[in-house]
């Protein structure tokens, strides 16, 4: 199941619990974990039957269980899993169990893990870490979910029964599903959706908001863990388990909810959130200063600037993002609205501002697909540039965040090379450009494009960025021909 670098050990303090250092210096890009999922399931809240061999979309139930879906290219699957319902102890349960609670599914796929004695050893380092169930009651309703979708269906179905020697009762099937929810990765099936997968060391590293790891997901959710900057000899080994376009207050309440923590971290711990000014405020009282969070007083919002000081009661920042927020789901991916969201509120945060970026990200977005529908029209110009505009925007966060080896970088490096290929190439069509500043161009692009490459050499060919290497690779053949074409390399 798992198999680490020799140049990792295992130590345990008050802290971190049981965690991983570095014992030899490690270079970025060294494999550090390659592990197989304890289990891959749809999220609980998942309402279409999916495929328990591929995890695909589904719409026929396996003919020996009458219980699990398949595909109609797989034609059996986990072999306990089925004859447990076929033949076994479940066999008198009610055939329709997924069908009409399917939201049980990963609690079940675990439940039958440790059923199973051929791999029940397996779950034991998932079983045995505490949980304190008091921590989590009411937290957020994440625990009337659970009990709701999955706690009671699993009691009502006769399961608990089946499975007697596992001696289950409401509080074990709770901490489970805790248990599978805080050692899970999102993964992506094959049809992009995503599924969460359960890894007993990979998702169990402390968290850290600026991961000295890089975590890759092959196409059979297989994970390889390596080394995103060179690691000397005791240091911690740590990844994410936030999205790091977020700001602080918004990881912070992710990883409570997730993760049941508290994050100090150099990031968390810096009110400018590495110079991002991620969670930046515009100050009210000066034309020119930011204010930034009091993180270690009132927890205010109060201008840098030295002539200024001026306090913004945390409050009314919270309330303000509460209601942008809020608009941004209701913008339902439509273009005006995102354009009136940011001209609204540009005034009021820094440019980096994690919402700003979120706006500036749906509207590239939408741009991407505008130009491909009126690509020749000459209009199309003007939205390719300000796509262009908008990717280059997210660039320096996206290198601030996530330094080293970082495929948050290499992906919006992707998106800026298409975006500025794109107009280049229809700038030098329509003679808007001479044929000595498309070369110049190009050459820009070929840097990028380059450096993208670099950045996702460590992935696997079968994941998700083993195929943007592909496609990368073939932006810069195009880049490289036409350079070739017009006299200049």
């Amino acid at each position: 199941m798992q198999d680490y670098s020799e140049k990792l050990q295992e130590v345990t303090n008050e802290q971190l619990g049981r965690h991983l250092v570095v014992s030899e210096r490690v270079e970025a890009g060294e494999t550090l974990l390659d592990e197989q999922p304890l289990m891959v399931a749809p999220h609980w809240e998942c309402g279409q039957l999916k495929c328990a061999q591929c995890m695909q979309e589904s719409y026929i139930i396996c003919r020996k269980c009458q219980v699990y879906p398949l595909c109609m290219d797989c034609s059996d699957h986990d072999a306990f899993e089925c004859d447990f319902f076929a033949s076994g102890a479940g066999s008198r349960i009610s055939k329709d169990l997924l069908v009409k609670h399917y939201s049980i599914c990963a609690l079940l796929k675990m439940l039958l893990l440790l059923e199973d004695p051929a791999r029940r050893d397996q779950c034991q380092p998932l079983v045995n870490r505490p949980i304190t169930l008091e921590d989590y009651r009411d937290k957020d309703g994440m625990w009337q979910e659970h009990e709701e979708q999955v706690v009671r269906p699993i009691i009502s179905s006769g399961l608990v029964e089946a499975l007697p020697e596992q001696h289950l009762t409401s509080d074990i099937l709770h901490a489970h599903c805790i248990r599978i929810d805080s050692n899970a990765f999102e993964v992506t099936a094959r049809d992009g959706d995503m599924l969460k997968g359960v890894y007993v060391c990979g998702a169990s590293l402390p968290h850290h908001c600026v991961p000295n790891t890089v975590v890759s997901l092959d196409e059979q959710f297989n994970m390889k863990l390596y080394a995103a900057v060179p690691l000397e000899t005791g240091t911690v080994v740590h990844t994410s388990y936030t999205n790091p376009l977020m700001g602080t207050s918004q990881r912070q309440h992710q990883l409570r909810l997730t993760r049941h923590m508290d994050c100090a971290c150099s990031r968390c711990l810096d009110p400018t959130e590495l110079n991002t000014h991620m969670s930046s405020m515009k100050c009210r009282d000066c034309s020119d200063g930011y204010a930034v969070c009091e993180l270690a007083g009132s927890g205010d919002w109060r201008c840098m600037s030295a002539t200024c000081g001026a306090v913004m009661p945390a409050g009314d920042v919270h309330q303000l993002l509460g209601e942008v927020g809020s608009a941004l789901v209701n913008a339902k991916g439509e273009l005006e609205a995102y354009e009136s969201l940011l001209a609204q509120h540009k005034q009021l945060f820094h440019p980096n501002h994690f919402l700003l970026l979120d706006i500036k990200q749906n509207i590239a977005s939408i741009l991407r697909a505008a130009t491909l529908m009126n690509s020749l029209n000459d209009p199309c110009k003007k939205l390719m540039q300000r796509r262009v505009e908008l990717c280059a925007d997210l660039l320096p966060v996206c290198r601030a965040v996530v330094p080293g080896i970082s495929k948050l970088y290499a992906i919006a490096l992707f998106e800026y090379l298409v975006a500025f290929v794109e107009l280049t190439e229809l700038q030098f069509a329509d003679a808007d450009v001479s044929k000595k500043e498309y070369v110049a161009m190009l050459m820009r692009a070929r840097v990028v494009a380059k450096e993208a490459l670099e950045l996702l050499q460590f992935e696997p060919e079968n994941s998700a960025e083993g195929f943007l290497t592909e496609r990368i690779g073939m932006e810069l053949e195009r880049i490289e021909s036409d350079l070739m074409k017009y006299g200049k390399l």
